[in-house]
């Protein structure tokens, strides 16, 4: 299963959709980690065929959408939240370790607007950067992220650099 990851859009779309264009026929769901989740929403109706996933950032105040959503995939649990409420800014042990109480193999994260990948410890951290507002590098960033059937989870951090042109980091 292929999974698209946006944080950060803070409703400015048009990164977002050209990477929908791109990519949106080899991929199963979205996730939306954030700032703004009614970004989710839209992107949903223009995208009705895709499954999409998102939970409520710092800047968000729907009463329907999450904190935080657990969504289980060939058997691995993939956690998502915002991660302001993990503090993230102050490091990544608070997050690492709460994900690791709920039972997550994977946390993905935004709030920072600045990309993050780790899997050496016992929950996976991904963090897909910002596509619309990124911070310390200039470059937008998103994530794809592929769980096998046999529980295998690989992910990679991508470049927005225009809409035909989106590179591995």
């Amino acid at each position: 299963m292929k999974l698209l990851v946006f944080s950060d859009t803070h409703q400015n779309l048009y990164h977002a959709m050209d990477v929908l264009d791109v990519f949106g026929k080899q991929i199963d769901a979205v996730l939306h980690l954030g700032d703004h989740d009614v970004d989710a929403m839209e992107l949903q109706k223009r995208y009705p065929d895709l499954v999409f996933h998102s939970v409520l950032g710092n800047n968000d105040y729907s009463m329907t959408t999450p904190m935080q959503k657990m969504i289980s995939i060939y058997g691995k649990k993939l956690l998502l939240t915002h991660g302001h409420r993990q503090r993230v800014y102050w490091g990544y042990d608070t997050l690492a370790y709460w994900a690791e109480e709920q039972g997550a193999d994977m946390v993905l994260f935004g709030h920072t607007h600045r990309p993050f990948y780790d899997d050496r410890g016992r929950v996976i951290l991904l963090n897909p950067g910002s596509i619309s507002m990124p911070r310390g590098d200039v470059i937008p960033t998103f994530a794809m992220v592929e769980i096998q059937e046999n529980g295998i989870i690989q992910a990679k951090i991508y470049e927005y650099h225009g809409a035909k042109d989106m590179r591995k980091r």
